[in-house]
């Protein structure tokens, strides 16, 4: 619809439509108003009557029957009467018959208990014990269970019997259970009558006394080995404490399945619960007081107070005085300026110097037992967690004890071994770089540092596993790698940078002293290049073998694969030892750098200088001739190496050696390269750069067994792009001619070189040919 008259011609038809409809309601609802004034009368007329009909019947009918129900009312009564007069005669000759049974076990109970028929007694019990307890209790019960011989009712009458036969059981198993008197097979008897009987918790109370008494018997005999024997110089008191846990561990492992076997059940506590709480006690007394006895007569009070008293001064004159003239290693007086200098001349010799601190040697000990005591008694929790899947913490609360062991030997290592441990730590590496002894005859040429550093290193790590605790390693761990830098790898650094500095070879003229600094710099910087170089080693040894599974399960639990395992965190904290190489090794690098520049670098640059300014490569035929006779630069680098590498060979590590050969074969190699790329070569003159090339490639390659043709690689391009003929260059058509060396670069990388110079050195390299 787009227009007026279409719309009015819609309205028009809809208006039509409703009219019809409303028409046709209007007649349906006159039809319907019809039908329904018609009902009533219909229904009058057809319904009414047979309903009226029914309803007569019905009355009829209720008439007739109800003298029947009546009856029937009558008899059910009488036939509920019957039934429960019925049901109070068979009560009274159940309750009458229990009573009597009662009455019966309860006699032959106590007649039992008088002839000690023990089984007899037992199943008298139980059988009076599954009894109803309304029976029991009951008025008839108290007035027929009653007889001259056992006058009281019938519980306290069983009470007594109970009490009595519990005190006999008690007996029993103490009596059986006697050093004298022992039997097994009775013992097992006599305990096991108590869960029959209803004791449960009187059966363990007597197991806990029995347990406690076999337990404090062995602690006597421990504690009277502390008192009588004095203590010897090794671990002593450790060694008593891994006596006490061992017996502790036997004891629970031979008797736990019995008690568990008779006592336990899903509603009723075993040797857990039980037992061992009670246990506890006894082992937190006596290894309490070893721990006291530990700590008092090792004297831990007074070692702490001397260590924290005590001032490491040590590595500070190092720190101050890096070097003295005339003596290299260790820390001493200078050497008598009126003795010739010789490396190999014992300096001479001075008083041992006397360490203010507390005794190394009762402090080690301390250490040794406290380690031994903690590593004991992990292996005890642990066995207490593998065996009975319970931990130490539980039976603590179970025994009420406030002051625990656990706490006590946490205490011990936070307070007592790390700081002392820390302190060993620190003077032992004072103590490391005081004996420093060079060989210098040896090959390479060593120090005593890495492997005094690092068996003290080795020991005092197994020391910290062996206590079981990983807050102890953690801490132990992070100081040691912050002892090793400050004290360790900063002192070498200084000791060299020392040398080198206070001989000043760069101020001296040739002649006898500056050969003794340059000899007095080589010795000392090479020795300690090699020993962090050896350290860097070691380090990483040391962390593979301590992270070993066969050596950390000796010391944490690994009942599961999971990274949560005490043994997989003590791998990760031993991990971090592995940052200790990669400093050491900087150092290594940075120091290899300072020796470098200090004593090659300078002959390399007069060698290189010299070399290069006499080098000429614009060679015709008679030219080329001569330099083939001559030969320079082999020849010139062949006699040049002794003077700018002498001894490092073999004096060095390899590695060592490798960075510096590397560094030393750049500082060949670049000079050369540039002086090439400043002169202008003939096509024989490529000829000749490409021998010299090859030549002082294989010269230097013999110098090592790892090669170093990766140094060589931006020369012998250079010398493919100068020895390249006209004629093997395919070129594309081009639009401009400096696009020459594109096909160059393009040829090289289609015969598979990897190309070191980018395509605008090719150009530069190809400008060089005449």
């Amino acid at each position: 619809m787009q227009t007026a008259v279409e719309v009015r011609a819609a309205l028009g038809r809809l208006a039509d439509a409703e009219t019809q409809r409303r028409a046709a309601m209007d007649e349906c609802f006159d039809d319907a108003s019809a039908v329904i004034a018609a009902s009533p009368a219909a229904i009058a007329r057809d319904v009414a009557p047979p309903l009226h009909s029914v309803a007569q019947r019905a009355e009829l009918l209720s008439l007739r029957f109800n003298s029947t129900a009546e009856m029937a009312t009558q008899l059910k009564n009488e036939l509920e009467q019957l039934h429960a007069e019925r049901k109070r005669v068979h009560e009274a000759i159940h309750w009458c018959s229990q009573v009597l049974l009662l009455k019966q076990a309860i006699a032959a109970w106590s007649a039992a208990l008088e002839t000690h028929d023990w089984d007899r007694c037992v199943a008298e019990c139980q059988s009076v014990r599954g009894m109803d307890s309304a029976v029991v209790q009951s008025q008839f019960a108290q007035r027929m269970v009653p007889t001259a011989m056992l006058p009281g009712t019938a519980p306290e009458t069983i009470s007594v019997l109970t009490e009595a036969l519990l005190h006999a059981c008690t007996r029993n198993f103490a009596h059986y259970t006697a050093p004298a008197t022992r039997s097994e097979a009775e013992a097992t008897r006599f305990l096991t009558y108590f869960p029959k009987i209803g004791a449960h918790d009187a059966g363990l109370r007597v197991y806990t006394a029995f347990a406690r008494g076999l337990a404090q018997a062995q602690g006597r005999d421990i504690q009277e080995m502390l008192e009588t024997q004095s203590p010897p110089a090794t671990v002593w008191y450790g060694t008593l404490w891994r006596m006490l846990f061992e017996r502790l561990a036997v004891l629970i492992n031979t008797h736990f399945p019995v008690v568990d076997r008779i006592f336990a059940s899903n509603t009723q506590h075993g040797f857990v619960e039980g037992v061992l709480p009670g246990l506890s006690i006894d082992w937190t007394r006596l290894g309490t007081h070893l721990l006291a006895a530990c700590t008092e007569h090792r004297y831990a009070k007074r070692l702490l107070h001397q260590a924290r008293a005590s001032q490491l001064q040590g590595l500070d004159t190092v720190r101050a005085v890096p070097h003295t003239a005339g003596r290299i290693f260790g820390r001493g007086v200078q050497q008598d300026r009126s003795m010739p200098f010789s490396l190999t001349r014992p300096s001479t010799p001075t008083p041992p110097q006397i360490l203010q601190g507390p005794d190394l040697a009762m402090i080690d000990t301390l250490l040794s037992e406290l380690a031994m005591i903690a590593h004991h008694w992990a292996l005890f929790c642990r066995f207490l967690r593998n065996v009975l899947h319970v931990e130490m913490s539980s039976i603590d609360v179970a025994a009420q004890q406030a002051p625990t062991l656990a706490g006590g030997v946490e205490d011990a290592l936070l307070h007592t071994y790390l700081p002392l441990q820390l302190w060993s730590l620190r003077v032992g590496v004072e103590k490391v770089h005081d004996l420093d002894t060079a060989d210098l005859e040896a090959r390479p040429c060593t120090s005593s540092l890495p492997d005094d550093l690092f068996f003290m290193l080795r020991t005092m790590l197994t020391r910290a596993l062996s206590t079981s605790s990983l807050n102890v390693l953690e801490r132990i761990v992070s100081q040691t790698i912050a002892v090793l830098e400050s004290d360790y790898v900063e002192i070498i650094v200084l000791r060299m940078d020392g040398c080198r500095r206070g001989l000043n070879i760069a101020r001296l003229v040739d002649g006898p002293r500056r050969t003794a600094a340059l000899r007095e710099v080589k010795a000392t910087m090479i020795v300690y290049l090699n020993a962090l170089d050896t350290s860097a080693e070691y380090t990483e040894r040391l962390m593979h073998d301590l992270q070993q599974e066969s050596v950390l399960e000796q010391y944490f639990d690994a009942h599961d694969a999971s990274e949560s395992s005490a043994l997989a965190l003590a791998q990760d904290v031993l991990g971090r030892l592995e940052m200790l190489a990669p400093k050491l090794r900087a150092s290594l690098h940075l120091e290899l750098g300072e020796l470098f520049g200090t004593l090659i670098e300078p002959h390399t640059r007069t060698f290189m200088s010299d070399l290069v300014r006499d080098l000429d490569y614009a060679l015709d035929e008679h030219a080329y001739a001569r330099a083939e006779e001559a030969d320079m630069v082999r020849k010139r680098l062949g006699a040049a190496w002794n003077n700018i590498m002498p001894g490092y060979r073999e004096k060095l590590t390899q590695h060592t050696y490798a960075f510096l050969f590397a560094m030393a074969v750049d500082a060949i190699v670049q000079p050369f390269e540039t002086g090439v790329l400043q002169m202008r070569v003939t096509e024989l003159g490529a000829l000749r750069f490409d021998k010299d090339v090859r030549a002082m490639l294989a010269f230097l390659g013999a110098q090592t067994p790892w090669g170093v043709r990766d140094k060589f690689a931006r020369l012998q391009q250079i010398a493919y792009v100068l020895t390249r003929d006209e004629e093997e260059e395919v070129r594309a058509p081009k639009t401009n001619p400096k696009d020459e060396h594109v096909d160059v670069y393009e040829a090289g990388t289609n015969i598979g070189i990897s190309w070191q110079l980018t395509p605008a050195e090719v150009q530069a390299v190809q400008a060089l040919r005449i």
